[in-house]
């Protein structure tokens, strides 16, 4: 890396350090509103009549985890 980058790059990181002690973030009400949203998605796919496979459900749901930023593992990785 350029040392120009790295002391840049030090630099933010410091700032991002200092100003968080002064973010108030309410993480509770984070993690719930994005686990209600994907539990409320993974109903939907279970109950889509439409969808014949099982295999299907299960990569929709794999998706919805994708989406909201949820690892999945790898078991579900075929290519």
């Amino acid at each position: 890396m350029d040392i120009k980058l790295e002391i840049f790059a030090g630099a933010v990181a410091d700032a991002i350090n200092d100003a968080i002690e002064y973010i108030y973030l309410d993480t509770d009400d984070v993690i719930n509103s994005v686990a209600l949203k994907a539990l409320y998605e993974i109903q939907n796919v279970i109950q889509d009549e439409a969808i014949e496979s099982d295999f299907d459900v299960v990569e929709k749901i794999v998706g919805i985890f994708e989406k909201h930023n949820i690892d999945a593992g790898s078991r579900h990785n075929f290519g």
